[in-house]
């Protein structure tokens, strides 16, 4: 049987696609709705765990835990105080550093902050790639926040080592941990090294030391040898089951962003979902179909360069409250809540956990 390609997943070129890099943000309002609580915080705050630190002095790196039952906390995440790299005040108003124009002596004007160029709204927080994009929200909606959403971008590893390391790089100061799937089968369930595990164990990756939390997979579904549907899916959702649910001290409001290994998302996409309100979910990305090591992109029979749109980024509270921590999904979001359209009320932590 002739592996499928998942729908989001580009098709490959006989010489080296290497992919993609996403250029708009649009977002859906969703139609399910859910009332999230301080329950989230409660639970979390009952773990008996301890944070996993991992720094360059550390002999053995705390990357992956085995042995487990699949239930033990894999990483506490704590908050830091990261206002003071992001956000600078200028005069009574709050500003976003990195759309700041500092040459003019960071003076305010009436409109609010001097921002740079292609960076817009009052804090200079918005980049020129999303006041551009068509959205279903208004822009005049967003609001710059005190203190950030955390960020965990879930994805599954084959051996696309090098958008792993340039995932690394570009994005290792935005994301807060890279939750990483990876079996010792194929997606065709042909037996295969854990590659990039050992890679880890090398310490190959410096740049995200202490962010990175390594998921085994010791099986393949025996449907998946008929439907290549259905190995796509336990991936992504043991991500969920076994890695989400793992991760202790996350809030309804921090974010989980879905992608492929070789679907990149731009740096400053992800920090504008971190440090705004505002905008509604799921968001979807819009991805440059890029060739040779992206000089190249892939023409569309309009003679633009391809794109293809995909559900990526939900809050946890819609992971939870939505789909189950089935977090494959997430890819096709807006269906999934058309037809499974529902309330849930959350009771107040305090009325049920003693």
């Amino acid at each position: 049987m002739r592996w499928k390609q998942p729908r989001c997943q580009r098709q490959r070129c006989v010489i080296a696609t290497l992919l993609i890099s996403a250029t708009i943000v649009v977002q859906l309002v969703m139609v399910g709705r859910y009332t999230a609580s301080t329950i989230f915080a409660a639970i979390s705050s009952t773990v008996n765990t301890s944070a996993l630190t991992c720094t360059e002095n550390t002999p053995h790196a705390l990357w992956v835990l085995e042995g487990d039952k699949g239930t033990d906390v894999l990483l506490n995440l704590t908050d830091y105080d990261s206002a003071k790299d992001a956000l600078r005040m200028v005069g009574n108003r709050t500003c976003f550093l990195e759309g700041l124009d500092e040459r003019n002596g960071t003076q305010m004007t009436a409109d609010g902050c001097p921002c740079a160029t292609d960076w817009f709204g009052a804090a200079c927080s918005i980049p020129g790639f999303i006041d551009r994009s068509p959205t279903s929200w208004s822009k005049d909606s967003l609001r710059v926040r005190s203190r950030p959403r955390r960020v965990i971008n879930a994805f599954p590893f084959n051996v696309e080592f090098e958008m792993a390391e340039l995932r690394f790089a570009e994005l290792a100061d935005v994301v807060d941990v890279f939750l990483v799937l990876e079996s010792n089968y194929t997606a065709f369930g042909r037996p295969k090294p854990l590659y990039l595990l050992d890679r880890l164990r090398k310490r190959k990756y410096r740049t995200v030391v202490g962010k990175v939390i390594h998921i085994f997979l010791d099986y393949f579904p025996s449907d998946g040898y008929r439907d290549g549907w259905v190995a796509d899916a336990e991936h992504r959702n043991y991500l969920g089951t076994h890695g989400l649910r793992r991760l202790a001290g996350l809030r309804p409001d921090d974010l989980v962003v879905l992608t492929d290994a070789d679907e990149l998302p731009r740096r400053q996409l992800l920090s504008f979902l971190k440090w705004h309100d505002g905008y509604t979910e799921p968001v979807i990305l819009n991805y440059r179909w890029s060739v040779y090591r992206f000089f190249w992109g892939v023409p569309a029979s309009n003679g633009d360069i391809k794109t293809q749109r995909c559900s990526a980024v939900v809050t946890m509270a819609m992971v939870i409250y939505v789909f189950r921590y089935q977090i494959y999904f997430i890819r096709n979001a807006p269906s999934f809540i058309d037809k499974h359209a529902f309330d849930v009320q959350v009771c107040d932590a305090n009325s049920i956990v003693k």
